[in-house]
């Protein structure tokens, strides 16, 4: 018996996930983003894969089949994963939008009543004096207001 590990006769595993760099793509932070969403939900897959082939055959996929599990993931269907993922950040995005929404909107209603009547106070009153100051005004240049308005009401 020895101290050594036991060999492997496949090929030796690659330090990486292979599906990993083809779904998070160095183009943006943007895109990044929606490529680890699109790693996690493939990760999601292969996991619930995992689970059924335990269920199904009462052992854990060795190392081959789950190369071949990856290597079954086409372009289509990671493409599949990024649609997956850019609808999941707009159901997100939608969603926060709405929260905030809601919130600015009782921030803006909070104690609108009384600023609205004040506001509404504030305007009648200083019609009112632009009005007396205009008729003030005309009185002192001699139109005579009383007179026009009792020609206007009783027509002779």
């Amino acid at each position: 018996m020895t101290d050594e590990p036991d060999q492997q006769s496949e090929s030796p595993k690659p330090p990486f996930d292979p599906i990993f760099p083809r779904l998070v793509k160095e183009e943006g932070s943007g895109q990044k983003v929606l490529g680890f969403i699109a790693y996690g939900l493939f990760q999601e897959a292969k996991r619930e894969w995992i689970s059924d082939f335990r269920a199904r055959e009462r052992r854990y996929p060795l190392d081959g089949e789950l190369c071949a599990y990856e290597r079954s993931w086409t372009t289509s269907r990671l493409e599949a994963l990024e649609n997956a993922a850019v609808q999941l950040i707009t159901a997100y995005a939608d969603s926060v939008v709405a929260e905030v929404e809601k919130q600015i909107l009782r921030s803006a209603l909070k104690g609108s009543f009384w600023r609205a009547v004040w506001r509404w106070v504030v305007g009648a009153l200083s019609y009112t004096l632009l009005l007396f100051v205009f008729a003030v005004g005309l009185a002192r240049s001699g139109v005579d207001l009383m007179g026009i308005l009792e020609k206007i009401i009783s027509p002779h």
